[in-house]
């Protein structure tokens, strides 16, 4: 019972395989070309076999041994890159007499180097019809923009053609058989398009010349030459560069469909660097946009060196990761508050996605198809309106930008005016204090010559004059008289130098020609000294003097100014003290400062003379007691010595009880030793 039913099964297993095989074998028998039919795309018609030596003939090929391994093809031919010769066997028959006779069979893709259709006719004689790119598209049997045999079936009986087809750049087959009229109807139709295509591209090539010749902008060039080998890269792919540009030139047919895509992606790189700024915005993608534009023209250099070859499955894969990076930069672009970089994003990834296709056709990865062989065209020209697209919002931005730096010239222009008005102003403000100033000069000037004129006129006066009386009548005159006269003249002269020596020092101090020399000065010896050489002129007003010193006090001053500013404040105080008055004379210190003090028992000041009591050749309302001179310079040159060695000088009156002066300069630091060297102790 078991054996019978493993009969059965068996039985039914040899069936099932019988009808698979019967089934298998249909796909690649007879093609029955049926009345009616005008298209017959070849997917799964042919036989193949594989030579991988290369060298064996149609004799070889018809030789049995040869003709049992050929094997059924379920699919169009791909088989990437290879050195193999792949021969095809396709058997044809019509179905009926009233079946179309003329067959034209269509190839794809033209850059196939050598295709050979053998078919033998009744007499045994063997026909044979070569295509390929390297044929001049001049000696083509048919010329078509793809390879094109003619096939004439006479009869009814079975017809085998032999294909064979050999290329140093990717297999991949599909075949098409059309009749006459269909084919000429599709090739219309086809053209037709292509005409659409090519306008797009002429068109985004014009109007981006425009672009070029009205902005002058680097990226615009770059687009321009994409657009030039985007065009050039379509006309190759559908064979129109071998059809209408170098029909006598095979070289040039064949070498294109390898060095167009480097050129292409090169350009495109250069175009993503210029266009979206990638230098300033990024630069280690532009180093790394860099590498790569160095090596696509290393594989440039290598494809026109003859090594195509070689090395064309591993330019394919450089080339997909190459292309494949355009798209996060161009995105990442647009995040960063770009705009346009978007849109180019939009345009790389039609691009992209229809050069992805061809390497993997080329691969063997990807049948061949409508979409494989033409989607390059659609995604090229989809690319090239995107780009014009981001290059107009581009230069709506620079327009922005350009009415945006316009305003903030304009702005600025104004603000410049408003300044360039106010320094005008300023300056004359300037000019005019520098003239007010003029004129306070010269005013000094006058008054200094006036002062000059008439202070040192009575002095020279009396000196002239005793001088002459004592040259004339020194007989007539007793000894003590003519002392007297000596000193009188003494005296004018000493008035002489203290008006000269006054008028000096304020030159000296205007001009910055003071110099100050800092030293350790004992206050209390030299106001010592000072009153010593005032003595006299004390005695003749019958002033008493009050002398309160502390010897302890040195300061850091100049002695020589220091001198000045003792002098005129002590003769300041004889000046404008009456007869039998005192004058107190201190000497000090005060938090850090070393204070010498003159107080007097004159008229004082009233409070308008104090507010311009230090300003130079000051009037004011008190006169000196004996008709003394006084030029107006003498508080001015204390104030500014004072001041330049960081001193300060105070003035404390009252109208009617007095004035009290207060000159503070900086302590000098004195050790014991020091001391008794400055003391002479």
């Amino acid at each position: 019972m078991h054996t019978a039913r493993y009969r059965r099964f068996f039985i039914f297993a040899l069936l099932l395989l019988s009808f698979l095989l019967k089934g298998l074998t249909a796909q690649a028998a007879v093609t029955l070309l049926e009345k009616g039919e005008q298209k017959i795309p070849l997917h799964n018609n042919f036989q193949l076999f594989e030579d991988t030596t290369g060298k064996l003939d149609i004799q070889d090929i018809l030789s049995p041994e040869i003709a049992r391994q050929f094997k059924p093809l379920s699919k169009n031919l791909s088989a990437g890159y290879s050195e193999s010769a792949f021969w095809l066997r396709l058997d044809l028959q019509r179905s009926s007499a009233d079946s179309n006779k003329m067959w034209l069979l269509e190839m794809m893709p033209i850059m196939l180097d050598d295709i050979r259709m053998y078919r033998r006719g009744k007499d045994g004689s063997m026909e044979i019809q070569r295509a390929g790119d390297h044929i001049a598209f001049s000696q083509q049997q048919i010329r078509h923009h793809y390879p094109i045999f003619k096939l004439y079936l006479q009869d009814t009986e079975t017809t085998t053609v032999y294909l064979r087809i050999q290329s140093t750049s990717s297999v991949f087959f599909r075949a098409i058989l059309w009749t006459p009229n269909k084919f000429t109807e599709t090739s219309d139709y086809i053209a037709s398009l292509m005409g659409i295509y090519y306008g797009v591209m002429l068109a985004m090539i014009i109007y981006n010349a425009i672009l070029l010749i009205t902005y002058r902008d680097i990226s615009m060039f770059y687009y321009l030459l994409l657009s030039f080998g985007t065009l050039a890269a379509g006309m190759s792919i559908n064979g129109h560069i071998g059809m209408f540009i170098a029909p006598d030139w095979p070289w040039l047919v064949d070498i294109m469909p390898a060095l167009l895509p480097q050129l292409i992606i090169l350009v495109s790189s250069l175009f993503i660097t210029s266009f979206l700024q990638l230098k300033e915005t990024m630069p280690f993608f532009y180093k790394a946009f860099k590498v790569m534009q160095v090596m696509v023209l290393i594989f440039i250099a290598l494809i026109l060196a003859g090594y195509n070859a070689t090395i064309a499955e591993f330019v394919q894969l450089v080339s997909l990761v190459q292309v494949i990076c355009f798209l996060p930069i161009c995105f990442l672009a647009g995040l960063r508050g770009y705009p346009p970089g978007y849109i180019v994003c939009v345009a790389s990834v039609s691009w992209v996605v229809s050069i992805f296709l061809l390497p993997l056709r080329n691969l063997g990865i990807l049948e061949s198809s409508w979409i494989t062989d033409y989607g390059f065209q659609i995604g090229s020209a989809m690319e090239a309106i995107l780009l014009a697209l981001a290059q107009a919002y581009r230069i709506s931005l620079i327009k922005k930008e350009s009415v945006d730096i316009q305003r903030q010239l304009l702005k600025i222009s104004q603000q410049a005016e408003y300044e360039l008005e106010a320094k005008v102003q300023l300056r004359t403000a300037e000019l005019d204090d520098a003239v007010q100033r003029m004129k306070l000069l010269d005013k000094e000037k006058d008054d200094i010559l006036g002062i000059a004129a008439h202070d040192l006129k009575n002095p020279l006066t009396s000196i002239i004059g005793m001088s002459d009386l004592l040259r004339k009548m020194r007989h007539q005159i007793s000894e003590e008289q003519q002392q007297q006269y000596l000193e009188r003249i003494s005296n004018s002269g000493q008035r002489m130098m203290h008006i000269v020596t006054n008028l000096l020092d304020v030159n000296a101090l205007e001009s910055g020609h003071f110099h100050l020399s800092a030293q350790t000065v004992d206050f209390g010896q030299l106001l010592r000294d000072i009153i010593q050489q005032y003595e006299s002129a004390l005695k003749a007003k019958n002033l008493h003097t009050v002398v309160d010193i502390d010897s302890s006090v040195f300061v850091t001053a100049d002695l020589n100014a220091c001198i000045r500013i003792f002098d005129n404040l002590l003769s300041n105080a004889i000046k404008f003290s009456t007869a039998e008055k005192t004058i107190w004379l201190t000497i000090s210190q005060h938090n850090g400062m070393g204070r010498f003090e003159v107080r007097d028992e004159g008229p004082g000041l009233s409070s308008e003379d104090q507010q311009h009591l230090f300003t130079k050749f000051s009037k004011l309302s008190p006169t000196p007691t004996a008709g003394e001179h006084s030029s107006g310079l003498g508080l001015s040159i204390v104030k500014k010595l004072s001041e330049a060695q960081d001193g300060c000088v105070r003035c404390v009156s009252t109208l009617g009880a007095g004035t009290s002066f207060m000159v503070e300069l900086p302590l000098a630091t004195v050790s014991p030793t020091q001391m008794q060297v400055l003391t002479g102790t």
